[in-house]
């Protein structure tokens, strides 16, 4: 009995972030700020619900404990790689902003970024596939020019 109230107490405990993470993704004014509240979510609310569940049902609680540690050590990685991908668009966007670009920086989601980087960089590339042409041997020149 005293188990089955502190799960049902558990369970409501993850519910009770789960709520008002999914409120704080829905209301934070930008990107950065409602990933921070994602993360709160998957860290308090999902280990509350798991909890939960493990005292509820004893018999999976190893199932649900691997489930916890996957969650751990994945949902940093994610949520770096989120914000790093964000903190990149708004460096795109500025140098836009700054190229006499019509995108406003306002206007992050009007960016094709995947266009703007390979514009960036394809004269880059150019310039490396030049050099490493110029560096081979003469008789390797000849076996790769050919079709």
């Amino acid at each position: 009995m005293l188990l089955e109230l502190l799960g049902v107490a558990a369970l409501l405990f993850g519910l009770f972030f789960c709520a008002v993470g999914v409120l704080g993704v829905v209301r934070m004014p930008d990107s950065l700020t409602r990933l921070h509240a994602s993360g709160k979510v998957a860290t308090l609310g999902l280990f509350g619900l798991l909890t939960g569940a493990a005292l509820l049902m004893p018999s999976v609680w190893l199932r649900l404990l691997a489930l916890g540690l996957f969650v751990l050590l994945t949902s940093p990685v994610a949520t770096h790689a989120i914000a790093a991908s964000v903190h990149r668009r708004r460096e795109i966007v500025g140098e836009l902003a700054e190229s006499d670009s019509p995108v406003a920086p306002a206007d992050m989601t009007a960016v094709d970024v995947t266009a703007v980087l390979s514009r960036s960089r394809i004269q880059d590339i150019i310039e490396a596939q030049e050099r490493a042409r110029r560096h081979q041997r003469p008789d390797e020149r000849r076996t790769n020019d050919s079709p």
